[in-house]
């Protein structure tokens, strides 16, 4: 199964590139909430890291479509804090 993500993620790419229907069925989630309720934060905590920006005001205003891949085996340095 791992060996369709990319594949899938091709397939979506070059469909998009074409003005194709691009809707494959895959694992989604949504996160809505008022304005600095935290969505960038529930957002990093799933991916285990701090990769959004940061400030006052608004800052992350905009859709965000996240690809995450099993990468198990790999050596992981990171803290999940961006390091």
């Amino acid at each position: 199964m791992e060996e369709l993500i990319p594949i899938a993620s091709k397939l979506q790419d070059v469909l998009g590139a074409l003005g194709q229907n691009t809707h494959i069925d895959l694992p989604q989630i949504v996160v809505i909430g008022g304005q600095s309720s935290g969505k960038s934060s529930v957002l990093e905590s799933v991916v285990g890291r701090s990769f959004l920006p940061r400030g006052t005001g608004i800052v992350t205003r905009r859709p965000l479509v996240l690809q995450l891949f099993n990468t198990s085996g790999a050596d992981d340095k990171g803290s999940g804090n961006g390091d």
